[in-house]
């Protein structure tokens, strides 16, 4: 919330419900209850005093009714007023009629007198409030009445307005339940509870200062009080949050729908590879490319669907090699609905006249929107609208709502839905030569009168799927029965039909569809369970429902809101950090907590690098560490159940301890290719890559950053810690020590860039020291000695038996942490990799002027018969990295271990030397830039950071993301945002912040988890905002700003005046 003069300004960012008052909030009825309390309480004191001599004093219609009845139950008040004039009275039954013997009878004559009025007169609104509950519906906030009067349901149905509301709590529910009415907050609480919302998460609006004290007593995240009557210090005592005389002092930020929404406004064969990849949904165990239901694989088109973890291995011979390669599989295609308009063919967009194109997907609520206009045979005009969703909420479901309406014609319209499983992998140009068919269609069958089932399995790997789908069709809202013909052939179920249609009306298809594995959990056969979901599936309206409110909950803890200042971002940079967010959502979502599957690089979406997971989860963990924890636990587990295939592998060739693979599908063995063909020189090159061993320290790595976020101790001991010691055992079998330099040295890798696999001169693969090889197996080391500290004595006694670690290796350990070589060259520079500055500089201007694009340097020197293993280039950043993953801080503890000097400029000097000799041709490398340069040279690290943002979106590399989306660089910006200007980072069990906020923002909001704690955090130029949610049994932690440290209990809330946090004389929060 934000005050300026007397407008307040409330962001649906912070809340999720609005709870209004009635009386004197949205109607204009306080006056109508004052007069008929005072007609009751006149009338009454007026006959008592007439029997019984006593002097009358009527009821005082201000001073009165504020002070005794207003905003109370209607007998509460009675009770209330009686008693300030010593009057007791019985409370009656609840049967008695309307009267003046008891407490009960007067309240039931004051509602009488009330309706009365109500009768005769209606009910005037207060307009400013009835537009801010509009708006706030608008923005999909959910909004509720709570009165204490009995008449709440007629005033609102009289007032016309009752609609406006998803719940009502009045006085004849708190009656009925019980309740305690105002100034508890029970009634509050109900109608909280009814909108399925947190307290926390809701605002309260009231004009009664027994209304104002319940919603403050009810612990509700903001309470507004209306002054109408000059009661605003009163209504501030009782814990309004602001006072306002009218709804039209409070504004609403809202955001523009650019901000949620990736919009393409045409047609564009071209680029509809590109946008069928961006506009995938999924959730976490299946995704559906964007392509549209009618359209078939060809040159324009690429329908697919893939099953999270969901490959099959082939081999193919190609020039006389057998090459073999396990692929993401294309699974059956259950989009397929082809319609055929009257007598014209089956349509397609590139057989018609496009009036008008538009495609949305929908960010907010996880939904493609597609709405074509056009013009047909003889001028027939017609728009088709679809909606479609892969659902949040139903892991096994999607849905598709398809609409056509009649613009200028009468006719036929023909169906044809089903389920196809003839598809194929032909999504990524660089296997088109390998073997592609996966699928072995078992079965295919009608299920009901609108429903069939297809069941394949793939070829090796033995995945049987079963798809169920259903499709109705109405016209005007009316279900049409008509008669069907079904379509079975090999690999293909589905059913057409024929519809009639007037001109204006509209047919509107409804189809779901369901699809069970064999890997299911819970499930007796994946057929038996894809029926009966199918058969109990809701309407299309009913399933988005769920679906929206799964997403609405995901965004609630994902959402990263940036607030622009005076000076706009040219770039859309909000919904492109939502696209990106996203893209990691449907990748990995809570869908995905339990299944046995890691992260592949591109996503879901498409089939380039054949679906493999690479080291990309260094890039992605973060953000899920932070937000949900609980999903990189999940996928951790992906790497402890493979760590027995990294074992063979280490012993295969000649270690001990775990070698992960640099590539990894299934089963975790190599699924690195020996050979790439070139596009360039259509020449097959050996493939070096599998010699990146530094994937193994990215698993150590996030298996302990993991841990500092959330202190799983439960996960250190029992998978952790034995992932961190396996691969430390890797990194001391392969290191050998060195005598004339007296060193340990790793020799036949290769780093992070992978441009240079091995010498110029040599025919053997494989560099020695890289230095961020190096330099991550000496902290994988130090962390290994760690973590056998950390695990209880019983689990570390049983640890060392089974892995047989000795004294003598943990020695080594300490031995190689303290003795690896680094290699230096040119005053202070970490060479790459030993030999390094030997190498030919390039003439990057000439490259750029001949070629313009030259990220993918490495195909263009093949091709002309060279090599970039000549040259001091890089494809990506490798020594950067050092830079990206430790703070200043932490890389001179590391070399201070290693005896090397670490000093101020070396990575200001390092920085710039690699940048200026970067060809940036992997996504990932724009991240790693804009990282190391955001707090030296924020303009330059700003372009960087505007590149990664938009690497798919601009297909910045030129044709790959039609492939699929590259998911490390996507999670890599949100984690840009997330921890570079907060500074967030975990050191001596403190989280600490540095927080920066850029010249262009005026505000930046998000939310974080930490150690058990719920964290809402925002930064403003002046103050960095910590505010906690209540959680049980969760203990403090340190937290820290800049120079300023807390102890932060659960719930608390700190205020950090950034002026004071770097100041010494200023060593304490705001709380």
């Amino acid at each position: 919330m934000t005050i300026m003069g007397s407008i307040a300004t409330i962001s649906p960012r912070d809340f999720d419900a609005v709870l209004f008052d009635l009386d004197g909030v949205l109607t204009q009825t306080e006056s109508v209850h004052a007069s008929a309390w005072k007609r009751l309480f006149d009338a009454f004191l007026q006959e008592r005093a007439d029997r019984t001599g006593e002097p009358f004093t009527p009821f005082d219609i201000e001073a009165d009714y504020r002070r005794y009845v207003d905003g109370k139950p209607r007998y509460d008040g009675v009770e209330s007023f009686l008693e300030s004039r010593g009057i007791k009275l019985p409370v009656g039954d609840p049967g008695e009629k309307a009267g003046t013997q008891s407490v009960r009878a007067l309240g039931k004559l004051k509602d009488r007198y009330f309706m009365e009025h109500l009768n005769q007169r209606g009910v005037a609104i207060y307009d400013p409030a009835i537009a801010l509950v509009r708006t706030l519906r608008d923005q999909e906030i959910k909004t509720a009445v709570v009165s204490s009067s009995n008449n709440c349901a007629a005033v609102l149905e009289t007032a016309g307005i009752s609609h406006l509301f998803d719940a009502r709590v009045d006085g004849r529910e708190i009656e009925r339940m019980g309740l305690k009415g105002k100034p508890a907050p029970d009634a509050f609480l109900e109608a909280a509870q009814r909108l399925r919302v947190e307290p926390s998460r809701a605002v309260v609006v009231e004009d009664a200062i027994a209304g104002v004290a319940a919603g403050r007593a009810g612990g509700f995240y903001l309470v507004i009080g209306i002054d109408r009557v000059g009661q605003s210090q009163a209504l501030r005592e009782a814990g309004a949050d602001i006072v306002v005389t009218d709804l039209s002092n409070i504004q609403v930020a809202i955001e523009p729908p650019s901000a949620w929404s990736l919009i393409y406004n045409d047609f564009d064969p071209q680029q509809e590879g590109i946008r069928e990849a961006l506009c995938t949904l999924g959730n976490g165990y299946f995704a559906t490319r964007g392509s549209s239901p009618w359209a078939k694989a060809d040159d324009v088109h690429y329908p697919g669907s893939y099953l999270a973890g969901g490959y099959n291995r082939l081999r193919t011979d190609v020039e006389g090699r057998c090459v073999e390669n396990e692929d993401l599989v294309n699974f059956p295609n259950w989009l397929t609905i082809g319609l055929r308009l009257a007598e014209d063919g089956w349509f397609d967009e590139r057989a018609v006249s496009i009036l008008s194109c538009r495609q949305e997907l929908d960010l907010r609520r996880g939904m493609l929107h597609r709405t074509i206009s056009f013009e047909q045979g003889q001028g027939q005009r017609t728009t088709l609208t679809e909606r479609r969703l892969v659902s949040m909420a139903d892991m096994h479901l999607g849905a598709i709502e398809l609409t056509l309406k009649a613009e200028n014609w009468s006719g036929p319209v023909t169906i044809r839905s089903g389920i196809d499983g003839r598809v194929v992998n032909t999504g990524a140009k660089l296997y088109e030569r390998f073997n592609n068919q996966h699928l072995e269609p078992l079965s295919g069958e009608v299920v009901g009168d609108d429903g069939v089932h297809l069941l394949v399995r793939t070829l090796q790997s033995n995945i049987h799927l079963a798809q169920a789908a259903r499709t109705r069709a109405f016209v005007q809202g009316e279900l049409q029965s008509v008669p069907r013909r079904v379509i079975n052939e090999p690999g293909f179920i589905g059913q057409e039909f024929t519809v009639q249609v007037m001109q204006g009306e509209t047919l509107s298809l409804e189809k779901m569809a369901v699809q069970h594995t064999s890997r299911d959990f819970a499930i007796s056969e994946c057929s038996l369970a894809a029926r009966r979901a199918i058969d109990g599936a809701e309407r299309f309206a009913t399933l988005m429902d769920s679906h929206v409110l799964a997403w609405k909950h995901l965004w609630d803890r994902f959402d990263v809101h940036l607030l622009p200042g005076t000076t706009p971002i040219k770039l859309n940079a909000p919904m492109l950090l939502r696209l990106n967010m996203f893209h990691l959502l449907q990748a990995a979502s809570l869908n995905s907590i339990g299944l046995d599957i890691g992260v592949p690089a591109r996503g879901w979406t498409g089939e380039a690098y054949q679906g493999h997971i690479f080291w990309d989860e260094l890039f992605i963990f973060p953000t899920l560490n932070y937000r949900t924890p609980e999903i990189t636990r999940s996928l951790l587990m992906y790497r402890y159940r493979r760590l027995g295939q990294a074992r063979a592998a280490a012993r295969d060739a000649g270690f001990a301890g775990a070698m992960f693979p640099w590539q990894s599908a299934s089963d975790g063995r190599e699924e690195t290719q020996e050979v790439n063909l070139n596009p360039h020189s259509k020449r097959w090159k050996p493939d070096s890559s599998y010699l990146q061993r530094h994937v193994g320290s990215a698993i150590a790595w996030n298996v302990w950053q993991y841990f500092q976020v959330t202190h799983d101790h439960e996960f250190l001991q029992f998978y952790g810690a034995e992932l961190i010691i396996e691969i430390a055992r890797f990194w001391t079998s392969m290191a050998t020590f060195n005598e004339q330099k007296a060193r340990y040295e790793l020799r036949g890798v290769v780093g992070p860039d992978e441009f240079h696999e091995q010498y110029p001169d040599s025919s053997l693969p494989g560099l020695d020291n890289n230095a961020y090889t190096n330099i991550m197996a000496v902290w994988v080391l130090r962390r290994a000695l760690d973590v056998l500290d950390l695990i209880p004595d019983i689990r570390r006694a049983e640890l060392i038996a089974r892995l047989g670690v000795t004294p003598q290796d943990t020695a080594l350990w300490d031995d190689v942490s303290r003795r690896m070589f680094v290699p230096f060259h040119d005053n202070g520079i970490i060479s790459q990799f030993e030999g390094y500055e030997s190498l030919a500089e390039l003439d990057w201007d000439d490259y750029r002027k001949r070629y313009g694009n030259i990220q993918r340097l490495d195909l263009i020197l093949e091709a002309e018969g060279d090599t970039p293993n000549r040259y001091k280039v890089s494809k990506q950043a490798d020594v950067l990295m050092l830079f990206y993953l430790f703070s200043a801080e932490e890389l001179r503890e590391l070399f201070a271990h290693l005896g090397y000097p670490f000093e101020y400029e070396t990575i200001p000097r390092n920085v710039d030397y690699y940048d200026s000799r970067s060809s940036h041709g992997s996504t990932l490398s724009r991240v790693v830039h804009a990282w190391v340069l955001a707090r030296s040279d924020r303009a330059r690290a700003m372009i960087y950071f505007a590149e990664a943002l938009q690497s798919d979106v601009s297909d910045i590399q030129q044709g790959t993301t039609r492939e699929g989306v590259h998911l490390g660089a996507m999670a890599g910006t949100v984690d840009l945002i997330q921890r570079v200007l907060t500074g967030a980072q975990i050191t001596g069990d403190v989280l600490r912040f540095n927080p920066q906020l850029p010249e262009r923002l005026e505000r930046l909001d998000l939310s974080m988890r930490y150690r058990g704690h719920s964290l809402d955090l925002r930064l403003t130029r002046e103050t960095f905002t910590v505010r906690g949610h209540k959680a049980a049994g969760v203990q403090p932690v340190s937290l820290a700003v800049n120079d300023v440290q807390v102890e932060f209990a659960v719930g608390s809330t700190h205020v950090f005046r950034l002026d004071e946090t770097k100041s010494p004389s200023h060593k304490t929060a705001i709380d």
